[in-house]
């Protein structure tokens, strides 16, 4: 019986992640679906222009998530069984994040219209905001909680799949790159929507609005933690920003193929970890040593398939650049740059998983702390490594400052949780 009970959980495990991984196949071969065709269609610059319009997205959507993403999961998978603590936990978290829409909204209308550089294509700007609104209605949060990995991955992939369809049928021109944002805004908000929609009527929740009271002290309460992460989404963005402004578009264009295998594995990474993110959550608050065991078991299996793509990458970078529509007097030099650049994923591989442990142990003020430390010593670097390298100079940076998250998380969170398990 006991054995039939856990074929039964083993299963439901194995199917679950391979509904989660197709759905999240296509959050990450999306961008690699259209990036050819709007490199050919808007060409090398145009594309740097999207990648600009995109990072400021990213960095504005960190205010409106406010570690929801993270800290809410956590809540709802704690809470799973209870439903008039999820019917609160759903109605707080989308009314707070609308609150700080507004918010986002006003930083990003200042700085597209104060910033001379930004108010040069304010249009692409303007229209990228609507993939920051569309993240007020996103459900996945929720959904990935309670471990309903179905409804999660059937909204991302109607979402890009929608994108790509629109990608297609709209971008025929060269100056058509303002309206690819939009576009990835627009299918988001719809598919996102939908999904609200179809969470409200499955568990009979009624979407109570909060006391603004309960807004501003969940505002107040992780106040300090967004500001870190909008120091790591600094980080994200300045690498992009500053090829943009001291090298140009051309150059911008280049790194935004580089990073689209920078996002590709950090994407990856991020979205097989949130699958098991509940999980470990849950086994740790029961049982320590348990916990600690399991987070190390599905880490290490996927630090092995990291490391296998990346060789693969290594050794096939002509083809992948030839894939990207790079043209010819191009591709030796960005060659050197894509295999170099190839050990950001790496590092990164370890920085993610250490960073989760980090908020499954709570430390999340020594996070915090961590995040603005090295946040200000990568935009140092880069500023300092710029001008005599030019884009090598990007990647040394990034680099370097994915080693220094590996040592802080390492002694902040890995060999802290160790000792306590010797004590």
């Amino acid at each position: 019986m006991i054995k039939q009970l856990f074929a039964k959980l083993i299963l439901k495990v194995k199917a679950n992640f391979i509904i989660y991984g197709i759905g999240q196949a296509f959050n990450l071969l999306s961008p690699l679906v259209v990036a050819p065709y709007i490199v050919k269609t808007c060409h090398i610059e145009g594309f740097g222009k999207v990648g600009l319009g995109f990072a400021l997205s990213m960095f504005l959507i960190l205010i409106v998530d406010y570690a929801f993403d993270i800290k809410g999961t956590k809540q709802v998978s704690e809470s799973r069984s209870d439903k008039n603590e999820l019917e609160r936990i759903l109605s707080t978290t989308l009314y707070t994040k609308f609150f700080l829409f507004s918010i986002a909204l006003v930083i990003g209308t200042l700085l597209i219209y104060f910033i001379p550089f930004f108010y040069s294509e304010k249009k692409l700007f303007f229209f990228s905001l609507t993939i920051v609104f569309a993240q007020v209605f996103n459900p996945v949060w929720f959904l990935q909680g309670l471990e309903d990995f179905k409804k999660s991955s059937l909204v991302n992939v109607f979402s890009k799949s929608i994108y790509i369809i629109l990608i297609f049928s709209f971008i025929k021109h060269e100056g058509d790159y303002f309206l690819v944002n939009f576009i990835l805004g627009f299918s988001s908000l719809m598919c996102n929507i939908i999904g609200l929609i179809v969470v409200k009527h499955k568990y009979k929740f009624n979407f109570i609005k909060p006391n603004f009271k309960v807004v501003k002290t969940i505002i107040k309460q992780d106040f300090s933690f967004c500001v870190s992460q909008l120091f790591l989404s600094t980080r994200q963005l300045s690498p992009m920003l500053m090829s943009s402004y001291f090298l140009g578009f051309s150059i911008a264009g280049q790194y935004k193929i580089v990073e689209q295998v920078i996002t590709l594995y950090r994407t990856f990474i991020q979205v097989y970890l949130k699958y098991f993110f509940p999980s470990v959550c849950y086994k740790i608050s029961m049982n320590t040593m348990e916990g600690f065991r399991y987070w190390k078991k599905y880490v290490s299996f996927n630090f092995i398939i990291v490391t296998a793509s990346l060789l693969v990458m290594y050794f096939f970078t002509i083809p992948i650049l030839q894939f990207f529509n790079v043209s010819v007097e191009n591709i030796i030099s960005l060659a050197r740059i894509f295999r170099f650049t190839l050990i950001i994923p790496l590092l990164m591989a370890l920085s993610l998983y250490l960073e989760q442990l980090m908020f499954v142990t709570n430390k999340n003020k020594v996070y915090i702390k961590i995040a603005i430390f090295v946040t200000l010593v990568n935009i140092f670097l880069i500023v300092s490594l710029l001008d005599s390298l030019a884009l090598i100079g990007v990647i040394v940076a990034i680099a370097i400052s994915e080693i220094l998250f590996i040592v802080l998380y390492f002694y902040a969170s890995y060999l802290d949780l160790n000792k306590k398990l010797k004590i």
